[in-house]
């Protein structure tokens, strides 16, 4: 698929098959990921690989905390969020839950449990960094967030970035064994796309440049 094709069709999945992606196919994609850009090429990312059986593992883990905890998914903002943005998330959800009703689910349980149980995602990549590093160099994670997701298009896999784990952080290092001087950031679901399930109908709106577009000549 062409790289501007790719951009333009590409959508976050949230009903997965359960089909397991194999290794060959994985490693291909995080490869071609790899090439993203980061400040004087310290590609401070490191990602962990949790596959099939071990990823259902996890996410009972995840989901056992959740019902003790109840965090849920938000905008996790430390100070007041102008409602410019808040009305593009209310606009969102609004427009995603035909689609979730349609699979008779109940809208918050679907994007909170599963988001902890990655939509059935065989395959998911958990991004941490070393926390020797500032947030400023996050940004560089990011980069190479939207370079694995690119990657997976590429190469017929459908996937869908999950925030809200970042909440059960301290869960996800205990399962995994993952030392305290990683700081997790962010997962990426990846699988191949439950062709029958409504949500996958669902493509979230953008706005127009005009509305964030700055011309100074």
């Amino acid at each position: 698929m062409d790289l501007l094709d790719t951009l333009r069709m590409r959508r976050s999945v949230r009903a997965f098959l359960n089909e397991s992606l194999s290794r060959e196919l994985l490693e291909s994609i995080l490869a071609d990921a790899r090439n993203a850009p980061s400040a004087i090429n310290m590609q401070p990312w490191e990602v962990h690989m949790v596959l099939n059986e071990e990823r259902k593992r996890l996410s009972r883990r995840l989901l056992k905390s959740f019902r003790e905890r109840a965090i849920m998914c938000g905008p996790g903002a430390v100070q007041p969020i102008p409602d410019k943005f808040m009305s593009r998330a209310r606009e969102c959800s609004e427009l995603m839950d035909p689609f979730v009703q349609r699979m008779g689910t109940d809208f918050k349980a679907f994007v909170n449990e599963g988001s902890l149980n990655f939509y059935g995602a065989p395959a998911v990549a958990l991004v941490f960094v070393d926390s020797c590093f500032p947030e400023v160099r996050w940004v560089d994670a990011g980069i190479f967030l939207s370079y694995l997701m690119l990657a997976a298009a590429g190469h017929g896999i459908s996937s869908c970035p999950v925030g809200l784990v970042k909440s059960y952080e301290d869960e996800i290092k205990d399962h995994l064994n993952i030392p305290d001087q990683k700081t997790f950031l962010i997962s990426l679901a990846l699988g191949k796309p439950d062709s029958q399930a409504a949500v996958n109908e669902f493509k979230s709106p953008r706005i127009g440049l005009d509305q964030f577009v700055r011309w100074i000549e």
